[in-house]
């Protein structure tokens, strides 16, 4: 599944923390089209802090190569460790599987781009590593409007199959 609406992203959803988790940044937002990154209170999401990711995102030059420039904030320790490296503060260019890279460079610039949330339960090969994962990635804004940053929460899932439906 890719960029969704709203509405149809909780549809698809299979893991319940993701799940509360996209309902939490939906109540943040207010009158806003999009939260601020100030206004989540990692407390409030403990329960997934392993699994967040915060990307900053700054539209990129003129004529770059691609239309957005991310950098890794904060990257939680369920990643860090399943992914077997910390990019904190460094560039999605430093991430060092290309496939890989280039597939999240796709999702977040779709983000982006259209502001709307994407979700995706994955099962793939890349870089000669299976990854088997269930994700979001919603946008953030300073501003409320103008997206400046990305949160995305990242959960393992079993080789074939989905997330688990229940705690």
């Amino acid at each position: 599944m890719g960029a969704a609406s709203e509405p149809d992203i909780l549809e698809g959803i299979a893991d319940p923390q993701i799940r509360r988790f996209v309902e939490y940044w939906q109540g943040k937002r207010g009158a806003a089209r999009y939260p601020s990154r100030a206004a989540l209170d990692p407390i409030d999401f403990r329960y997934v802090l392993g699994d967040v990711v915060i990307i900053e995102a700054k539209r990129a030059a003129p004529g770059s190569q691609f239309p957005w420039l991310f950098r890794y904030r904060l990257i939680g320790t369920n990643v860090v460790s399943r992914d077997g490296y910390d990019l904190t503060n460094k560039s999605l260019d430093d991430l060092p599987e290309a496939e890989y890279r280039e597939r999240v460079r796709t999702t977040w610039n779709a983000v982006c781009d259209s502001g709307m949330p994407a979700h995706h339960i994955r099962n793939l090969h890349l870089d000669n590593r299976v990854r088997c994962y269930e994700a979001v990635v919603l946008p953030l804004a300073s501003n409320g409007d103008d997206i400046d940053m990305l949160i995305s929460v990242q959960r393992e899932t079993p080789p074939g199959g989905r997330a688990p439906s229940a705690p």
